[in-house]
């Protein structure tokens, strides 16, 4: 009985996909930093409990919102554009095996599947009466952003079942940020 002897040779498509992995997870990295350093925002005005309507929100009080939702869209957008070309690249690179092609399909069906979400959930909130909404679903949670003039109980258990209608995320893991 022969054995397959194991390939130990680093090869240009494991550096190439390897290259390519490190440069979306920097991608993500830097579009998370951008949008958490944008705008300071307040303490959170109640505790995340374990009810149906308890979450954490804050409020932004700056009333500087002219742009700031078109440009935190382009962003967005920019960033997830950046995403779908590292997998096109991985994808089209030619040299791959059966599992890597696999692996590299499931991701952009994840990334397919998640903007799917995320634009449902903005869609959903702005026909339940927000003037405006961004939605940044990840691994670690979600956070919403509104443009409201006062974000209650009543809203916020809002923005979570929009939310809960399209993922599954734990109640702590839910950031809302009012910007007014």
């Amino acid at each position: 009985m022969k054995m397959k002897r194991l390939n130990l040779i680093i090869g240009k498509k494991q550096i190439a996909i390897a290259s390519l992995t490190v440069l979306l997870g920097a991608a993500v990295a830097v579009n998370f930093i951008v949008q958490s350093g944008k705008k300071e925002l307040s303490d959170p005005v109640k505790e995340v409990g374990s009810n149906y309507g308890d979450m954490e929100y804050v409020s932004d009080n700056s009333g500087s919102t002219d742009g700031y939702f078109a440009s935190a869209r382009l962003e967005k957008q920019q960033a997830r554009d950046e995403a779908a070309q590292v997998l096109s690249v991985m994808y089209q690179g030619g040299d791959m095996t059966a599992d890597e092609l696999n692996s590299t399909e499931q991701s952009a069906q994840n990334l397919s599947q998640l903007i799917a979400s995320e634009n449902a959930v903005e869609t959903m909130l702005k026909a339940q009466g927000f003037e405006d909404a961004l939605c940044y679903i990840t691994a670690n949670g979600a956070n919403i952003i509104v443009k409201t003039d006062g974000l209650d109980e009543a809203g916020a258990a809002k923005i979570k079942s929009a939310l809960l209608s399209e993922v599954e995320v734990s109640a702590d893991k839910i950031t809302i940020v009012e910007v007014k």
